[in-house]
């Protein structure tokens, strides 16, 4: 059986018309196999989606009788928030904190306002502020850092900014915007950046800008740009840059009713590229990999493309056109799929993002909602009332297309959702050898890899027969569309990527394998001392403003690297032990350079500060080991 270091059991929630409650997933002994006959754990009826905090050891029911706060583990009530009437409901980062926000009343007007802090562990309100209006957009109105040291909430003309820790000690920064559409703080450690949009008005154009704390005065960068009325961000996972989607109604090409769309990408330190697509037609979808380093596209008329950008919008990787206007990464990063929903054919491709391949094309009918399991082995599509009235259900696939469970009631259900957990909590694991051989006899039989009922096959005319007409597994075999296989993207491709003038080369494609090694080291050397010193401004503005900082160099996502907590072999402890006594010995040099005089960096001195947490590790890793 395996052996954990901590609870690491999958569970779904489910809201239906009949009851809210916990039901186990599948185990991490037997990953593969899911109990529907499970014990249950009863929650009070909700009248709204159940909202887990981030680490999944939460979750928060909008009852009749007020937001009640369950553990998930155990399904026992912790306590309950005054507030009846609560519409919506978040979490914090770290789940400290919980805000609610209801309609506005003279009551609680008087009682500190509609937006009301919790403490989720014991009930108690902490602060308030009168919001009016309600848009489920803009909600969450009070955003935390990653560290919980710093909360932002937008005002009629700019952002507030108050201590993390404690709201109620009033406002310790502000950044002055007039007409502000929209913002967003970024994820992952300090400095903190905040970027913001505020759309054109006649005949003057939309901006965004990118500050970075404590330096609210002065953006890092701005760029302006015609044709944007909205815009979403979507920050890498580490916070090193923003991609902004801006879009609007009015095509002025008269090519689209949906309107124009573009993506543009702020880096931290104050570049800006406009990220050029290989054709033409509307942005679908945009994701970053969990590891920030990459990110995907699906762009472009029905066939769709999907292509793969680096950090500096280099197109690295095309995956062809299909009928797709979805992406979802595995929380690992590992795997990706790829899908088509809504108005499309609801279709799945997987794909192994590590190898460049696709694993498997399924078809997922009347699907609705979507989403990977924390441990990026499995994934869940779900058909869920208003959308669809009839065949509410859900179904559970293999990473690799295998339906493993298929299961339809006769009412409406309203949520299906995975407890979330920390990337840490479950090893990542490559794809098995034969990954994808079962799904693709499904579809070879008719079956859609398990999830459809075989469909007639479409006559072909003679001369097509047998020449792949259909550009690969899962289409038409005839198309009037002009399918393009996956294929990687090298060079200076003039289609994709940086958007250079006419003529011009990147500077980088000049240089030899030698010279461009150099180069890196120099500007990643210069990158780290730059955010050695924006951190220690950082610290610096946090304590004047009463806020206590970080201990030098252990930012909140370094927490992050304690490895997997769940083992099911020895080989799987044997590979953290070579992994964890690496780190230690890294940080033990670290203290010769120190004692010799050698000036250290931040991250440099905060591996030295972990060395007890490390040798803790190891004790307990060197136990678990010795039980196998």
């Amino acid at each position: 059986p395996a052996l954990t270091m901590a609870a690491a059991a999958h569970q779904l929630c489910i809201r239906d018309q009949n009851a809210t409650f916990f039901r186990p997933g599948p185990l991490p002994a037997d990953p593969y196999t899911y109990a529907a006959e499970a014990e249950k754990s009863a929650l009070a009826a909700a009248k709204a989606d159940v909202e887990y905090s981030p680490d999944g050891s939460l979750a928060a029911v909008l009852a009749e009788s007020g937001v009640i706060i369950y553990d998930t583990e155990s399904g026992s009530e912790i306590c309950k928030l005054k507030s009846t009437a609560s519409i919506a409901v978040a979490f914090s980062p770290q789940g400290s904190f919980i805000q609610t926000w209801e309609k506005l009343t003279d009551e609680l007007q008087a009682s500190g306002g509609n937006l009301r802090i919790w403490n989720p562990k014991t009930g108690d309100f902490l602060t308030g502020f009168s919001q009016k209006n309600f848009s489920k957009d803009s909600f969450p109105y009070v955003k935390w850092t990653d560290d919980e040291l710093v909360a932002c909430m937008r005002i009629s003309n700019g952002i507030h900014l108050y201590n993390g820790q404690d709201i109620s000690k009033g406002v310790v920064g502000k950044i002055d915007q007039e007409k502000l559409g929209a913002f967003s703080i970024s994820p992952g450690p300090p400095p903190y950046k905040i970027a913001t949009f505020v759309p054109e008005v006649k005949d003057k154009p939309a901006y965004m800008t990118l500050f970075a704390y404590p330096n609210l005065a002065e953006p890092v960068s701005r760029k302006q740009m015609f044709r944007a009325s909205d815009a979403s961000f979507l920050w890498s996972p580490n916070g090193a840059g923003v991609l902004v989607r801006t879009s609007t109604d009015v095509d002025t090409s008269g090519k689209s009713y949906y309107g124009e769309s573009k993506l543009t990408f702020l880096a931290s330190d104050g570049s800006d590229l406009n990220v050029a697509l290989g054709k033409e037609g509307p942005i679908h979808d945009v994701a970053w990999s969990p590891a920030g380093k990459e990110f995907i596209v699906v762009y472009g008329y029905i066939p769709a493309k999907a292509t793969l950008f680096d950090v500096k919008c280099k197109a690295i990787f095309d995956f062809g056109t299909g009928a797709r206007n979805t992406i979802a990464w595995a929380p690992h990063g590992r795997f990706v799929m790829l899908g088509g929903f809504g108005n499309i054919q609801p279709n799945l491709e997987f794909w192994d993002n590590n190898r460049k391949k696709r694993i498997a094309h399924v078809k997922c009918p009347s699907t609705t909602t979507w989403s990977w399991a924390p441990c990026s082995r499995l994934f869940l599509t779900s058909t869920l009332f208003p959308r669809l009235r009839v065949d509410n259900g859900f179904k559970l696939w293999k990473y690799d297309g295998t339906l493993l469970h298929s299961e339809t009631v006769a009412h409406e259900i309203y949520q299906i959702a995975w407890r979330p957990a920390r990337p840490t909590v479950f090893p990542d694991r490559p794809a098995s050898p034969n990954a994808g051989q079962s799904a693709a006899s499904a579809a070879a039989e008719g079956g859609g890899g398990g999830g459809a009922p075989a469909q007639p096959s479409t006559y072909v005319p003679p001369h097509l027969r047998g020449k792949g007409a259909g550009g690969g597994a899962g289409r038409p075999a005839f198309s009037l569309h002009q399918y393009e296989e996956a294929a990687k993207v090298g060079g200076a491709n003039p289609v994709f990527g940086k958007q250079l003038p006419p003529g011009a080369v990147d500077e980088d494609d000049k240089l030899s394998k030698s010279a461009l090694k150099k180069k890196k080291a120099k500007e990643k050397a210069q990158k780290e001392k730059e955010a050695a010193e924006a951190l220690e401004q950082t610290n610096r503005a946090l304590a004047a403003a009463g806020i206590t900082p970080q201990v030098a160099g252990a930012p909140a996502a370094a927490k992050e690297e304690s490895g997997p907590r769940t083992y099911a072999t020895a080989e799987e402890v044997q590979k953290r032990i070579k992994a964890v006594q690496k780190k230690l010995r890294q940080a033990e040099a670290l203290v010769e350079d120190e004692k010799s005089g050698k000036e250290l960096n931040v991250d440099q001195k905060g591996k030295i500060a972990s060395i007890g947490e490390v040798r803790a590790e190891m004790a307990e890793l060197e136990k678990l080991l010795a039980t196998f």
